[in-house]
């Protein structure tokens, strides 16, 4: 064999080996990363266990095994359970790092929407909750009752109440979007 074919037969199985062959440990995700993760994403789904889902996202997040579109997305489901809990400070700056990663995430503007609504910026909640529509948000129910709320309260009534009903069709078991186009026909009445 010659020197040339040793070196590309040496090379070759060394590209084979990977990371052993050099002397590093394979990484890969441990079940308890995989499960915080699940966890993490489950709590800002459902807004259940706030706490505990917090702290899920807070150990995923300290995980160097991320991407970083996979860390924005935690994020963001960071930002919404801190919305739910009040800590609108820690949302904001969670979604400005999410939102210099992926800008376009529907997720990100429908909890910047959310977020500016608790913050009183209702004009700049309707743009969030309209961009998040345009981005392909789905399910979109959530964004089009953020808008109501927003379009609500910058006293554009007419709209809002397009916005409900639409949240309602959108969702027909939900309860609160389902008591607002009423809310409005009483109102009326």
């Amino acid at each position: 064999m010659t020197a040339g074919r040793v070196l590309i037969t040496a090379l070759a199985g060394a590209a084979a080996l990977g990371a052993a062959a050099h002397g590093q440990i394979p990484r890969e995700r441990s079940p308890a990363l995989l499960g915080a993760i699940e966890e993490c994403e489950s709590g800002a789904l459902t807004l259940t266990n706030g706490a505990r889902a917090l702290g899920a996202c807070d150990f995923a997040l300290r995980s160097e095994l991320l991407g970083e579109n996979e860390r924005a997305r935690l994020l963001v489901n960071r930002a919404a359970l801190s919305i739910d809990r009040g800590a609108l400070s820690s949302a904001r700056t969670d979604l400005e790092q999410a939102e210099r990663v992926m800008p376009d995430l529907p997720e990100l503007h429908l909890n910047l929407s959310a977020l500016r609504i608790r913050d009183g910026n209702f004009t700049g909640a309707q743009r969030a909750a309209e961009r998040a529509l345009e981005l392909g948000l789905r399910p979109e129910a959530v964004a089009h009752f953020n808008r109501g709320i927003a379009l609500e309260r910058q006293s554009r009534n007419a709209e809002a109440l397009s916005a409900y009903r639409e949240a309602a069709r959108l969702a027909p078991g939900h309860a609160e979007f389902a008591a607002q186009p009423e809310r409005f026909n009483l109102a009326g009445s």
